[in-house]
């Protein structure tokens, strides 16, 4: 914040300075007659979570030499807040090659506000832009086909949801219209007025989701989802589908990577999906299912047997699925112990609680 209000009061002073050197400029620059800006608030994204950061990003359309910009920018409060650290305030587009210094305020001054706008509604970021002189040339911005030059970014408060506006009033009398005629000559610097040069301003909606993508357990089913290791337990063995045991929220669909044919056995993966993008990955674990066929029997016996003698390797991060379904005695091996628990569940002298993943 101190940096910002450095950097304004050396934006002022630059500006004092050049309004001294050229009080015969006014009279010797002239408006073309048909000066205009646009500027379109745009965001990065349009839908986004609780604690998310968002992009802001000015596109700004104008047909004269603009020398300095300032814009208060509003956004509804109960959507969007400041965070000072972060709020990575950039210059792009022509911004980035002709000579200017930028700077923000954000310390929500009642002067940023025009009246019919409350600071009980809308959080405030005032953004100023102001060129500078180097090898003769004085930094212009000017883009008649429109460019974005200017971003910075907010993040989406705890507990917002809903729908908000990030906006530039056109009520205010904060908007700069000083411009030049010829940027080699200081001289034909000139001022306009709102009538001479108009300004129209295009806001951002903008949807918070309290929600984010996931899974849940489906109400009154033995579902488990440990969100540590990212497994999903608590299934009968054999399922084809999981829709009797978990369900989506905040908008999730679910893409599933079978273990084996129609089998949703030990290693089936769940994808998250938001849309095209895969959000989280969850694996299922069905204990005593070790060959992802989605039942109990010899040939997981066997698996775990060659596990405990070395001729199939299991890796402890990539295979953890198969360690959590494998260990059916809960030591930390996987062995002949649990090659005997699955011969038993096979031959119906045992069963595995495939919520705790202990047999009895």
């Amino acid at each position: 914040m101190k940096n910002s209000r450095r950097l304004f009061a050396v934006l002022l002073a630059m500006l004092m300075t050049l309004s001294c050197l050229s009080i015969g400029a006014y009279a010797a620059g002239t408006p073309t007659g048909n000066e205009s800006m646009q500027v379109v608030v745009k965001t990065n994204v349009g839908t986004a979570y609780p604690g998310d950061y968002i992009t802001v990003t000015l596109n700004i359309t104008n047909n004269y030499y603009a020398t300095n910009m300032r814009f208060p920018i509003l956004f509804s409060k109960n959507i969007f807040e400041i965070v000072d650290t972060n709020l990575n305030l950039q210059k792009l587009g022509q911004l980035s090659s002709v000579t200017g210094s930028i700077g923000s305020n954000t310390t929500g001054d009642s002067a940023f506000y025009p009246a019919g706008y409350s600071s009980a509604t809308y959080g405030v970021i005032l953004i100023q832009w102001g060129g500078t002189a180097n090898a003769g040339l004085f930094g212009c911005y000017k883009q008649p086909s429109g460019q974005d030059c200017i971003s910075f970014q907010l993040r989406v408060k705890a507990g917002a949801s809903g729908t908000g506006t990030i906006l530039i009033p056109p009520e205010s009398n904060l908007f700069y219209r000083q411009a030049m005629n010829n940027p080699a000559d200081g001289n034909t610097m000139y001022t306009m007025t709102a009538a001479q040069c108009p300004m129209t301003f295009t806001p951002a909606s903008f949807t918070a989701i309290a929600q984010a993508p996931d899974i849940a357990a489906v109400a009154g089913s033995t579902t488990v989802i440990d969100r540590t290791n990212n497994f999903i337990y608590g299934l009968s063995e054999g399922l084809t589908s999981l829709d009797a045991y978990i369900t989506t929220v905040g908008g999730a669909t679910l893409q599933l990577v079978k273990s084996s044919g129609l089998v949703c056995g030990t290693g089936t993966l769940v994808k998250v999906m938001n849309g095209a993008v895969t959000v989280k990955t969850f694996t299922v674990v069905i204990f005593g299912d070790v060959n992802g066929d989605g039942n109990i029997d010899s040939i997981d016996a066997g698996v775990a047997v060659d596990v405990e003698n070395y001729v199939v390797t299991w890796d402890k991060v990539a295979n953890a699925a198969l360690y959590k379904a494998g260990d059916l005695n809960n030591d930390g091996n996987i062995d002949s112990i649990d090659a005997g628990i699955m011969v038993d569940v096979e031959n119906y002298i045992k069963t595995v609680n495939q919520v705790t993943g202990l047999a009895s």
